[in-house]
């Protein structure tokens, strides 16, 4: 895969630079069809352009790269925001991004570390460690001057810092370290926790009830822990599809159906994203702080490329997204046994759900 910190084409280095001016003119980053227009009378594909840029975790759903925006990948949202993440900002050559990486973000970033120390001093109530923005570059030479463009760039690295806009406030995201003294040492840090591991071989799948198996004490857990169910449970001729063999297309596509429609419907508070699996990571980061989040984020995103798989039946444009979905779940490119497939996809379904439940299980808090 190619690295973060690569040179750009002259495309793409055009586009950071054109979302960087108008972000330092305006404060925010400007929305897709403004950068289109002036990707196309540079006759620059947007699109193109935007998918170009090189990504970390490329066979999930979550893509970290030097460039995001809202939306799909080949249909992104004309009025979303083009935003531009640290690894965009390694990119610019000017002395404010300079500042608002390594006088202010980088130092944010160890403030965040430092503050879990705290967790050390209390073993039997979990104390808040969060760290607010404007704290932790207090006394830096000129750093008070653009708190306000490091929060914008902060919702952005989502790798390293969860942050909440509305109290300026930051606790760890993804990466297990945040000591970085440079943006170099960050965004390989970025590569080596995100970036998938190499494709996997077909799972053995035996046991028919397995599955079923599996999403049961994912359910009973999330309630002794949570006290609320977790699953909703489809009708008996729907569920039992999970416990049979399959030996055709359309009947792998009906498995497909079903174990897709109890992801989604999983019974997680919110309504975005519309999948309740998706919404899974930040209702358990929230019930229970000392959660796995990478674990956790590694299940759901395996188990998110059965919706990939299912909706191709329905979209059968091909994608770079599919092929890692077969990627990911052990199955060759294209699928001709589906006797097989469909017992991959069960027994990686099945590892990604034991996974939830584990963590769930090592997560609930001590007895009062």
């Amino acid at each position: 895969m190619t690295g973060l910190t690569d040179p750009l084409d002259e495309a793409q280095q055009f586009m950071i630079d054109l979302v960087w001016s108008t972000f330092t003119e305006h404060g925010e980053f400007p929305k897709l069809f403004y950068v289109n227009h002036h990707m196309r009378k540079q006759r620059h594909d947007t699109v193109a352009v935007l998918n170009s840029f090189p990504a970390a975790w490329t066979t999930m759903t979550r893509r970290y790269r030097a460039v995001g925006w809202w939306g799909a990948d080949h249909n992104p949202d004309a009025d979303g925001t083009i935003s531009l993440t640290l690894a965009g900002l390694h990119h610019v050559r000017d002395d404010h991004a300079a500042d608002i990486v390594s006088r202010g973000l980088l130092t944010f970033m160890q403030q965040i570390a430092q503050a879990q120390d705290a967790i050390l001093k209390s073993p039997f109530e979990m104390p808040d460690t969060s760290v607010n923005l404007g704290e932790a570059v207090q006394g830096i030479g000129g750093a008070q001057d653009y708190v306000h463009h490091m929060a914008v760039i902060a919702e952005h690295e989502w790798p390293s810092i969860r942050f909440n806009g509305n109290t300026q406030a930051g606790s760890p995201g993804m990466l297990p370290n945040l000591e970085f003294q440079t943006l170099a040492e960050y965004l390989n840090d970025v590569t080596a926790v995100l970036t998938p591991p190499t494709a996997v071989d077909e799972l053995p799948f035996t046991d028919p009830r397995a599955l079923l198996r599996a999403l049961n004490f994912l359910d009973v857990t999330h309630e002794l822990v949570l006290d609320s169910r977790l699953v909703s449970r489809p009708p008996m001729d729907r569920s039992s599809l999970l416990a049979l063999d399959v030996h055709d297309e359309p009947a792998f596509q009906a498995g497909l159906v079903v174990l897709t429609d109890v992801l989604r419907d999983l019974k997680v508070p919110g309504a975005n994203p519309p999948n309740g699996h998706l919404r899974l990571p930040g209702h358990l980061a929230q019930r229970l702080p000392a959660i796995n989040e990478t674990a956790i984020q590694q299940a759901v995103e395996l188990l998110d490329q059965i919706r990939v798989l299912r909706n191709s039946a329905v979209h059968p444009k091909p994608s770079p997204r599919l092929k890692a979905a077969h990627d990911a779940l052990g199955l060759p490119f294209p699928v001709r046994d589906f006797a097989a497939a469909w017992d991959s996809v069960r027994a990686h379904a099945e590892r990604a759900l034991n996974r939830l439940q584990e963590e769930i299980q090592a997560a609930r808090p001590p007895e009062s």
